[in-house]
């Protein structure tokens, strides 16, 4: 199991970097919108019958285009965002609060919101007319894709193998019970700290703007992981499908992606200002 997951994620890696660094802009944005549509759908699946999900998925794609609106854009961000923040409440009370997460409101609230603003924050980065008007010094916009989601994955590394060498003390037991505090707290606090190290010259923000943005966001990766669980948890499903070898589902392997990538834009957006 653990060779197919090393080498599923290495094909994912690998694959993934060569399109977002260059492919052009609308085949790039088309890719977004494929795989934001594949996480929703999966995200529904386990909930909802194939009919409700198939005609759930139009109106959906149909509400992703309205993030060519600036608009739209920042509202879907921002919604994302602050499902995510309230999110913690129910994480942190589960499972008394399992009957209100299974309802179909609340379902297919989280699952447009958080879908929506994962798309319209890498829809904003594509379109980004000049990186100087949100306070950056990258030389491709693209690049920008990769860093917020190498921020995600040194959470989620670290985590891993501080949680596994030093771990003794369960960190929200009722969601993700081999989550361990030592490991949670070893990611929070090296994975800004080295990424400041790495990016004094790609902001220009203060240091401690750069921090406040990147220490937010590497939490923000750890609850969008746990919202994943938690609700794979409501309707007591181990993945959201077997479309990755020995990984699950696209959205068991983007779920702190999709709630990194809105806090991110959301933040320098605002930091920028």
């Amino acid at each position: 199991m653990l060779k197919q997951r090393i080498i599923s994620a290495l094909v994912l890696v690998l694959s993934l970097g060569s399109i977002v660094l260059y492919v052009p802009d609308d085949i790039l944005v088309y890719f977004a919108v494929l795989i934001a549509s594949l996480s929703f759908w999966e995200f529904l699946k386990i909930r909802f019958s194939n009919l409700i999900t198939f005609m759930s998925l139009p109106i959906f794609i149909g509400l992703l285009f309205l993030s060519h609106f600036s608009f739209f854009n920042n509202l879907f961000i921002s919604l994302s965002v602050l499902i995510y923040l309230v999110s913690c409440i129910f994480i942190l009370s589960f499972p008394l609060n399992k009957t209100l997460l299974k309802n179909s409101f609340s379902w297919l609230l989280v699952g447009f919101s958080v879908h929506l603003g994962f798309f319209s924050a890498i829809f904003q980065i594509i379109n980004i007319d000049s990186l100087s008007n949100l306070s950056l010094s990258f030389e491709n916009e693209r690049l920008l894709i990769l860093y917020i989601i190498f921020i995600s994955i040194l959470m989620d590394s670290i985590a891993f193998f501080a949680g596994k060498n030093f771990g003794k003390r369960p960190f929200i037991p009722n969601v993700s019970p081999n989550k361990t505090m030592e490991g949670f707290m070893s990611a929070i606090l090296i994975t800004p700290l080295f990424l400041l190290i790495l990016s004094t010259q790609l902001f220009d923000l203060s240091l401690l703007s750069v921090f406040l943005i990147l220490i937010v966001v590497s939490f923000y990766s750890v609850i969008g992981d746990a919202v994943a669980s938690l609700m794979k948890r409501v309707v007591e499903v181990k993945d959201y499908s077997n479309l990755i070898p020995g990984h699950g589902g696209l959205f068991d392997r983007l779920d702190s992606h999709i709630a990194a990538f809105p806090c991110f834009i959301l933040l320098l957006n605002i930091l920028s200002k």
